[in-house]
């Protein structure tokens, strides 16, 4: 643990990113406490306020107050990257570890599903989904986590047929451990970093993904605020070239969070790579 965090901290972007992700995780947890006005009451005679003491951020075209708003927006959109990962890990791994340890014709069948996910557009797929579904902070997560799945099952199935020859899984076999011990005990914890680079980075794509589903009016339903349908609120062309209040706040934190997550991720990749010492060694 030690070394992982001298590695990481060398990485001066990763841990500015690592703070800022920290800020946007902390001010989302606090938000009733931070948040100056409720985010869904709206005030008509307050319409398409600019900044002011009371509202530091302006207002929308129902009056509500974008600050508050952007704080509780950062708890839906964090939580649906969050969860997202967690259903496509969950799924990568359970399927990802069957192909790599098994082989044969499990993996053929497993990988061909993955490769029959891959030959459609992400994107377009899960407009399709989320049109013929409804749009739903629920049925986001779930959307998001079963398409994303095949990246976490072939990076785990990769380092499953790399480790599953090595010593230690002879001598586990050789000592008569079952098949599941055997993935889940031994070889699991192994593949486990690369695992977590990828999740890293599947956040960002997620809160990506959401940002756009719900632009586009198929994710998060409003009155509920997410960092998407409010860029959704901003679209007329005459917010947009009057009101720079009501959509530079969600984008800028949109592109603030993603370009920490991605920061945070190469930092982790860096941290997990044993070279970087010997790198170090010869500067």
């Amino acid at each position: 643990m030690d070394k992982f965090w001298r590695r990481f901290r060398r990485n001066k972007l990763a841990l500015t990113g690592l703070c800022i992700l920290v800020l946007f995780i902390l001010s989302a947890i606090f938000a009733p406490l931070l948040a100056p006005h409720d985010p869904n009451r709206a005030n008509l005679r307050n319409r398409n306020k600019p900044p002011s003491r009371e509202h530091p951020f302006g207002t929308d075209d129902m009056g509500r107050d974008i600050l508050s708003r952007l704080l509780y927006g950062g708890r839906i959109s964090l939580s649906v990257g969050l969860v997202s990962v967690g259903i496509s890990l969950t799924i990568g791994l359970i399927l990802g570890a069957i192909a790599g340890y098994f082989g044969g014709a499990i993996d053929t069948v497993i990988m061909r599903l993955a490769d029959i996910f891959y030959s459609f557009p992400f994107l377009i797929l899960a407009i399709t989904i989320s049109a013929i579904f409804g749009p739903s902070i629920y049925n986001t997560m779930m959307i998001l986590g079963i398409l994303s799945w095949p990246g976490p099952a072939r990076l785990l199935r990769a380092e499953f047929l790399k480790l599953k020859t090595t010593d230690f899984v002879a001598a586990a076999t050789a000592l008569g451990a079952n098949p599941r011990r055997i993935m889940f005990r031994h070889i699991l914890p192994n593949a486990f970093s690369p695992l977590l680079v990828s999740a890293t980075l599947g956040v960002a794509s997620a809160i990506l993904s959401e940002a756009g589903l719900s632009f586009l009016g198929l994710g998060v339903p409003p009155p509920a605020p997410s960092w998407g349908n409010m860029l959704n609120r901003a679209r007329p062309l005459h917010i947009l070239a009057g009101m720079p209040w009501m959509w530079i706040p969600p984008g800028l934190a949109v592109f603030v969070v993603v370009l920490s997550i991605n920061f945070v991720g190469d930092g982790l990749r860096d941290a997990f790579d044993p070279r970087q010492d010997q790198t170090q060694q010869y500067e």
